[in-house]
């Protein structure tokens, strides 16, 4: 079996490039960045447009890396909020999504996506152990080298699938209206435009937990 991958906490990969997030992970990292006093910029991904609502639809965002070309939430070299929230990107690394595509059905109304993963040689840990992983199968090097950050995409992807699924539904019942995206609209997250519609969804991707989790811990920062 290959040797477990195990994070060298040398911050590297917090200064590679910005950091695309998951729509319901925008609100709590906005959150965070309220209760930390850390000025985040974010800047949607992929929209769509709703001509119902007139907005666009954000189905990701983009964490910008500040002044120093670090994430925000970097702090003397450690992630300020490891222990509160990591975007799924971050807990996911060196195993990442190097391109999402979005399929838009117009026909039958229904929206999905499929990300193509891959293992970063930004990353030092995986440039040492290059030679060892070689020898090993795709499957061996998912289910045991990187199991937690495979572990970690999988739950990004299904949680991606899940929110695109909700919009079809919306979409198919004829509440909104798929276009293309318009410039000049107003741009909503998609996890904040589903909120309306399916008031469960807070608890179902645990975020009240996870905000309750965040404003607790705000009280003894």
């Amino acid at each position: 079996m290959p040797p477990l991958f195990k994070c060298s906490m040398c911050g590297e990969c917090c200064r590679l490039s910005p950091i695309s997030i998951l729509p319901h992970e925008e609100v709590i990292l906005r959150e965070l960045s309220r209760i930390l006093g850390v000025n985040i910029e974010l800047s949607p991904g992929y929209t769509v447009y709703d001509s119902v609502s007139c907005v666009n639809i954000a189905f990701s965002f983009v964490l910008h890396l500040n002044k120093k070309s670090t994430c925000p939430f970097l702090v003397n070299n450690k992630c300020s909020i490891h222990y509160i929230y990591k975007p799924y990107i971050c807990r996911s690394f060196p195993y990442i999504p190097r391109h999402v595509k979005y399929s838009i059905d117009d026909v039958n109304k229904y929206i999905t996506a499929t990300a193509d993963y891959g293992l970063s040689l930004a990353c030092r840990i995986v440039k040492r152990d290059r030679e060892i992983l070689e020898k090993y199968s795709r499957h061996s090097i998912l289910s045991h080298y990187l199991r937690d950050e495979y572990l970690a995409s999988v739950e990004a992807e299904n949680i991606r699938l899940l929110l695109l699924y909700l919009l079809s539904v919306l979409w198919r019942e004829g509440i909104i209206d798929i276009r293309p995206s318009v410039p000049s609209a107003r741009v909503v997250g998609l996890y904040e435009f589903l909120r309306r519609y399916f008031p469960e969804l807070p608890s179902r991707l645990n975020i009240d937990n996870i905000l309750v989790k965040v404003r607790k811990w705000s009280k003894n920062y």
